[in-house]
């Protein structure tokens, strides 16, 4: 029994590590190891952020580590499947960590893995175990009465009450009742006086016969018994309203109640495209029989059979035929055009024909295939298009000739003259010239400048013309050229230069040129450095450069910021928000200390911090004295003690206890406690005499009875 306790519980925690191991415990997976055989293993991963698809996670996947797995998966389905005298179970269902249980059937016992595993390549972990016969001690060497099935028999004899171990006995139902499918009808004496099996319910053998249907038949299905169908039909020319088949209950009934057989009738007769039958067209049911011809409507033809019939079943059968249009044949091409759509000629189809760029229809854009198999109209023309006659500008000439769609004219002008508008024109197809109109003028570049800081000297402005560039004193000239030609692009030959102004170096109060003298002029692009006085700085550290005759900036000296934070203090802290010049900071004392001379501030004066040094010294409490008729103790973590007069180095938070001599009574704060060089309560108690109550008489004399 303590074996079988043990392998219960081995089971229950094997099963328990693999799905934690599985699901849970990625931070203790182990790394992934090598020659797993036929074991596929997916791509690493450290986490979720490591595997592409959104479907898969970082999960532990056994020998394989850390894996990138799709949780939707499923293994081999196991689930429901037996093996040689046990079965499995799949906790807690088919996906990627559920845990497939084995067990046996009683008198076997487990040969193997209690447990496999879903892995990530959808397959179960090593092998499935076996269930073989029981082979202990046997305490029990028979078996008791064998088991009672209902509506049953067995093999063996009636009345005998014990059985020796390795018997089988048969099961069959009585008459009147059959077995079920997939039943166990045998019954073994096995290992400690058990019965195996069997594993069998009979049930009532069958239903009674039922009779005809009005215009029909039921048929019953070979064999009649619990779960048999009955089949019901109609006969020609009627159709079933109802259950089609009815089945054998358990209680000998038959489920549902039979159908009945209506006469058949035929719907809406079936459409045929472009055709109509010889039925009214308000008719919606027809008899069986009933024969419909189809016809054709105008401009179409027939192909095939024309009749159709409502069958005994309530389906039409035919027509089959369709009805095809006329075909015109090809309505003819156009040149310079083409036609839409190109390849449909049937009645009652319509061609629409368009011309191409430059060219313009003459006659009706579109023909019409007619009901009698012939175009109608004639067929259109594309005639080209015609723009109006151009000529030559004034100071130029005109290249090319025509005024049809497409045709192309150039304008060239004379030396020293310029095309204005369209140098190239083009016939479109709206019958107007692209472009704008040409026409020629003298070449003027223009006067070049402004020159800033100078000026541009010349007169003439046309090609060939030269203008010269000169600066101002105080400036430098920055150009490629000083001179320049006017071309014949209309551009001039060379870009305008510039002017660059020089700066006077300035003087700054309390601050003197690095390198340099105050005063002067110096170029354009030239930078300086200033150094200010002991105790200030420059309160702008950017280039100080001359641009174009202005100075970038300007720096000043100010008092320079300290550099360092104020200096600690012990006992105590610090309190500073900036460090510039005239900044202060402030100084606090810890509880139980003070600042000495009270001097609480330290200032930021020229990058230094000045001011006395704060320091906190102890806030010491004053003696207390002595009580008259009383004691004053000390409290410390090992007890109280007399506090002596003598004593002046009272801290903060030392306490203190009050107490009377023998008769008197204390009135007043029974202690109090240093706060800061102050007696918490401030005022001391007293002792005074103690009276004590008056006592209750517990008898009374006779006499004064």
């Amino acid at each position: 029994m303590t074996g079988v306790m043990y392998k219960k519980t081995a089971i229950v925690v094997a099963l328990l590590c693999n799905l934690i191991y599985i699901i849970e415990c990625n931070d203790v997976c182990g790394e992934r190891r090598d020659n797993l055989g036929n074991r596929r293993c997916s791509k690493r991963c450290a986490t979720n952020q490591d595997c592409v698809s959104a479907k898969k996670k970082c999960l532990c996947d056994g020998a394989c580590g850390l894996s990138c797995i799709n949780t939707n998966m499923k293994c081999v389905d196991i689930e429901g499947s037996r093996i040689p005298h046990g079965h499995v179970e799949i906790i807690p269902f088919n996906q990627f960590g559920a845990v497939a249980k084995y067990r046996c059937d009683d008198g076997y016992t487990l040969f193997g893995i209690t447990g496999r595993v879903c892995q990530g390549d959808e397959t179960w972990s090593r092998q499935a175990p076996t269930c073989n016969l029981t082979r202990h001690v046997i305490e029990k060497q028979e078996c008791g009465r064998p088991p009672q099935v209902n509506h049953a028999h067995h093999s063996g004899p009636r009345n005998v009450m014990s059985h020796p171990l390795g018997s089988t006995l048969l099961y069959e139902c009585d008459a009147g009742f059959t077995a079920r499918k997939d039943v166990v009808v045998r019954a073994w004496c096995v290992g400690d006086g058990v019965w195996v099996g069997p594993n069998l319910t009979c049930s009532h053998a069958g239903c009674d016969l039922l009779p005809d249907i009005p215009s029909g038949t039921v048929h019953i299905i070979p064999p009649n018994m619990i779960g048999g169908r009955a089949r019901y039909s109609c006969y020609p020319g009627f159709h079933l309203v109802g259950r089609i088949e009815r089945t054998c209950q358990s209680d000998g009934q038959w489920d549902g109640s039979p159908p009945s057989c209506e006469k058949v009738v035929c719907g809406r007769p079936p459409e045929v495209e472009h055709a109509s039958h010889d039925a009214p067209t308000d008719q919606l049911q027809f008899q069986a029989g009933t024969q419909l011809t189809y016809t054709c409507v105008f401009g179409y033809y027939r192909e095939g059979a024309p009749r159709s019939m409502c069958t005994g079943e309530g389906q039409w059968v035919g027509p089959r035929m369709t009805c095809k249009a006329r075909n015109c044949g090809a309505p003819g091409e156009i040149n310079n055009g083409w036609r839409d759509p190109g390849y449909k000629f049937t009645f009652p189809s319509r061609v629409t024909y368009h011309c191409n760029e430059g060219f313009e229809l003459l006659g009706r854009a579109f023909r019409e295939c007619q009901s009698n198999g012939e175009w109608s109209g004639i067929l259109p023309t594309c005639e080209p298009i015609e723009c109006q006659e151009l000529g030559p500008p004034l100071h130029g000439t005109m290249i090319g000739s025509g005024r049809t769609y497409g045709s192309l004219i150039r304008f060239v002008c004379n030396d020293g003259y310029k095309v204005v508008g369209s140098a190239e024109r083009r016939c479109q197809a709206d019958r107007l010239w692209s472009g704008q109109e040409a026409r020629c003028e003298e070449i003027d570049c223009g006067v070049p400048g402004p020159l800033w800081n100078g000026y541009v000297d010349g007169h003439r402005t046309t090609v060939g013309s030269v203008y010269f560039f000169r600066c101002y004193a105080r400036t430098t000239f920055d150009g490629p050229a000083f001179a320049a030609q006017c071309l014949e692009t209309g551009q001039w030959s060379q870009n305008l230069p510039k002017c660059l102004g020089q700066c006077q170096v300035p003087a700054i109060l309390n601050g003197s040129v690095v390198a340099g003298q105050e005063g002067v002029w110096v170029d354009h692009g030239t930078a300086i450095t200033y150094t200010c006085k002991e105790g200030l700085e420059l309160n702008d550290t950017s280039e100080i450069s001359c641009n174009n005759g202005t100075w970038k900036v300007i720096p000043r000296c100010v008092p320079a910021p300290c550099k360092t934070a104020p200096p600690q203090m012990d006992n105590g802290h610090r309190v500073f928000f900036n460090m510039n010049h005239g900044d202060r900071a402030r100084y606090f004392c810890m509880e139980g200390y003070r600042l000495r001379n009270d001097h609480r501030y330290l200032t930021c004066n020229f990058g230094v911090w000045e001011g006395p040094t704060p320091q906190c010294e102890e806030n010491f409490c004053p003696n207390p004295g002595s009580i008259p008729n009383g004691q004053i103790y000390k409290k410390g973590h090992f007890g109280k003690f007399i506090f002596k007069e003598y004593i002046v180095t009272i801290k903060h938070g030392d306490r203190l206890e009050y107490e009377c001599q023998r008769n008197y009574k204390l009135v007043g704060p029974s202690g109090a406690a240093c706060v800061n060089g102050k007696w918490s309560p401030p005022n001391r108690p007293r002792c005074i005499p103690a009276r004590h109550p008056i006592l209750p008489k517990l008898w009374r004399p006779m006499e004064e009875q």
